[in-house]
């Protein structure tokens, strides 16, 4: 019996996802949060409504939700991010108490070349790879995003 689901190769594939791909991107997120903490002088928590603001939770209430923390102590984080002049405010005309907030040029500045800057960290940590060793991984992860893509369920 040659059944896929019952493989040893399957398995031992699986346990290859669960123990590498943690470790890689706990490294990168690392990576990230440290050059953003120490850029912009501001504490972790911070970072994260920064980047949850740019991926659209505009509102205290949606970033309290999506972070599950309550609503005032993420209205304090939004004020300290505000007074560095890393997130603005914006009360809506048609309803006064809805106030959309958006990060400032600046902190997209900086998140963006965080970002960059992180691109080339893994880029640096891949050198050593050969031509062969980065195609393989490219075609891993492009195989392991469609499956597990939500339009794969």
């Amino acid at each position: 019996m040659n059944n896929i689901e019952d493989s040893e190769m399957l398995l031992d594939t699986v346990t290859s996802i669960m123990d590498t791909l943690p470790t890689v991107w706990n490294r990168i997120r690392s990576n990230l949060r440290a050059a953003a903490i120490r850029k912009f002088g501001i504490s972790l928590d911070q970072f994260h409504t920064l980047r949850y603001i740019r991926r659209g939770y505009d509102t205290v209430t949606s970033l309290a939700e999506v972070r599950q923390i309550s609503a005032p102590a993420t209205s304090q984080a939004v004020e300290v991010l505000v007074r560095k002049g890393l997130v603005t405010r914006t009360q809506q005309q048609e309803d006064r108490r809805c106030v959309r907030l958006a990060l400032t040029p600046y902190a997209s500045k900086i998140l963006d070349e965080n970002y960059d800057e992180t691109l080339e960290w893994v880029k640096q940590k891949m050198l050593g790879m050969t031509q062969d060793d980065l195609e393989t991984v490219k075609r891993a992860m492009q195989i392991l995003q469609s499956t597990f893509s939500p339009k794969a369920e």
